[in-house]
């Protein structure tokens, strides 16, 4: 999953329930108290098969990870991947197994961690050493994305877990989140698209001539027959549009300027011209056409060759 799926995921995710995102502080344990946790998670591991309601019970004392503290250091235990085993160790031997196997582990971290620190300065430099070279600079720990990532893909199990229970959760759970993605992913597509059709109209709007009068109007205007002749009604009205154009530029109407758009040019007329009400109608006509992409046909170009005529363009 990229960046941009995951930061899509969560927005939608947020606009579900923003209360859910608030994280419960981590539990503190000294220690002592620390390892007789473990023991204790260690022989309800034993029994989950049997009493799947022990199960239930440990999940709820390992949601929002643990915090250790002894004389000045301290350390985080993730219980998201305990919760996960504790779930899935109630009918999965497996799991069960490895559930012991972690837990087993914990306790001799926290052991080794109760001992007096060798001293480690030596270690440090040389481990800073390594790390600063090149292959190491993109390595990081969990940022802040994937902790709020974390979060609330477990609001969203335990929400789930309320409708469908803990054994089809994960299942429901999965299919919302690529349901959400999906979601977003076609939301992107959609806007990308119509952002690059857009742009590419409007970039074909205007001639890639010097100026709109260096081909004359009859030159337009038989384009603009050619397009109709193929049936291409939409090209024959915008290239109508530009044979009123070049026509009026021919007869000093405004100075050349290929950087100006239609309505530019209909403001350039003043308001008693004769001109105004035929470029006018010309104008709007190419806008609904090419622009707001109405359907065109023969009576479409028709009205166009009208609009021209009126305006003066009239093939001898």
């Amino acid at each position: 999953m990229n960046n941009a799926s995951r930061i899509a995921l969560i927005c939608v995710s947020a606009l579900i329930s923003s209360a859910a995102l608030a994280s419960d502080a981590p539990r503190v344990f000294s220690p002592r108290e620390y390892t007789e946790e473990i023991d204790r998670l260690s022989s309800t591991a034993s029994s989950i098969r049997e009493h799947p309601e022990a199960a239930e019970q440990a999940i709820a004392e390992l949601r929002g990870n643990w915090k250790v503290e002894a004389d000045g250091r301290d350390f985080f235990v993730d219980t998201g991947w305990l919760i996960d085993r504790f779930r899935k160790g109630t009918t999965s031997a497996e799991a069960r197994t490895e559930l012991k196997s972690r837990l087993d582990q914990l306790a001799k971290e926290a052991n080794a961690f109760e001992q007096s620190p060798p001293d480690s300065r030596v270690t440090r430099a040389r481990l800073d050493k390594i790390l600063a070279r090149s292959e190491f600079h993109q390595v990081h720990g969990p940022t802040w994305l994937d902790r709020l990532e974390y979060r609330i893909l477990e609001w969203i199990f335990r929400l789930l877990s309320r409708f469908f229970g803990a054994s089809s959760a994960a299942t429901a759970g999965r299919v919302l989140v690529w349901t959400l993605v999906a979601a977003a992913v076609l939301t992107l597509a959609y806007f990308v698209f119509r952002a690059i059709r857009q742009s590419a109209r409007q970039e074909s709007a205007i001639p890639h001539i010097a100026v709109v009068s260096a081909k004359g109007w009859r030159a337009w205007i038989a384009e603009a027959q050619a397009a109709a002749a193929q049936g291409l009604w939409r090209d024959a009205v915008h290239l109508g549009y530009w044979a009123g154009i070049s026509f009026l530029e021919e007869r000093g109407a405004w100075r050349p300027d290929k950087a100006r758009t239609p309505r530019e040019y209909l403001r350039l007329l003043p308001a008693e011209s004769a001109h105004r009400p035929a470029l006018s109608a010309l104008t709007r006509k190419l806008e609904v056409t090419w622009y707001g992409n109405d359907p065109a046909g023969p009576q479409t170009f028709s009205e166009t060759i009208t609009m021209l005529e009126n305006l003066g363009c009239r093939q001898a």
